[in-house]
């Protein structure tokens, strides 16, 4: 099978099934998707890394087709739990977004597990104080109203949802509009995280945001690359929030060469 050859699996975790599909072959990396997206949004990286790295790509739990209700806290376990039914004992993780809060709440628990982590466009309030507004109490009430269109329509007009390339806007567009608000109505807080456990994170980290991010999450990035043990930090050009669609050449190259160093450190000389 070539590297874009994609392979559908699943695993029980805590409430239900989540779903994921597999693509290319090398060491393992577990892709992690943002907020009122799915796996498809890692479409772009599968023919530019998947000739390196065999990629994971789940339905994070409240989304897409996973039936496992939406719970923050739970993420990091269903991760390595994804990573024993394929039988990894180590891999690297990849996040975007709320993605990327759920990769970094891994890291700080499982970090024996990981080879290495990238998180894109982080929201990290305890590296830089929020000037970002997400009216999550908004959203929830037009879902629990049932009228999801409104939210849909509303969401696609934030920052973080603005795209730079016809076909991240299609990608962006085709996943919002499959997106059915579940996990709005189970809400739950994000893992704790604070300063002093992302400063002591035994990972290597690579911090990511887009050049047309919003000033706050770029500020993330930068922060997290500087305080973190063994961070570092980047900016995709011409790329928002979901940088990884935006240029998908810059995104997978800059992915590819962190973790083909996280595998193989010995390449830094």
């Amino acid at each position: 099978m070539g590297p874009g050859t994609v392979q559908p699996g699943e695993v029980a975790v805590a409430g239900g099934i989540i779903p994921f599909v597999t693509a290319g072959a090398g060491a393992p990396v577990i892709l992690l998707h943002g907020w009122t997206l799915d796996r498809r949004m890692w479409q772009p990286q599968i023919a530019g890394l998947g000739s390196g790295f065999l990629l994971v790509m789940p339905d994070r739990r409240g989304h897409g087709r996973a039936t496992a209700p939406g719970d923050l806290a739970r993420e990091a376990d269903d991760i390595i739990a994804i990573a024993d039914a394929l039988g990894f004992d180590c891999f690297a993780l990849v996040g975007l977004s709320q993605g990327a809060v759920v990769a970094l709440d891994a890291a700080r628990r499982f970090a024996s597990r990981l080879t290495g982590l990238v998180v894109s466009g982080a929201p990290l309030p305890c590296l830089v104080v929020r000037d970002e507004t997400i009216d999550l109490p908004g959203y929830r009430a037009l879902v629990a109203a049932g009228d999801l269109a409104a939210m849909r329509r509303a969401w696609a007009t934030h920052p973080l949802m603005q795209t730079h390339t016809p076909e991240a806007a299609a990608l962006a567009a085709a996943m919002l509009a499959d997106y059915d608000g579940r996990d709005l109505l189970t809400p739950c807080d994000p893992p704790a995280l604070p300063r002093d456990v992302l400063e002591q994170l035994a990972v290597p980290v690579l911090a990511l945001a887009g050049q047309f991010d919003t000033p706050w999450r770029r500020a993330c990035a930068a922060a997290l690359g500087r305080f973190a043990a063994h961070g570092s930090h980047a900016e995709i050009a011409s790329a928002g929030h979901l940088a990884n669609c935006d240029n998908p050449q810059g995104f997978n190259a800059a992915v590819g060469s962190f973790l083909r160093l996280c595998a193989d450190p010995k390449e830094e000389a």
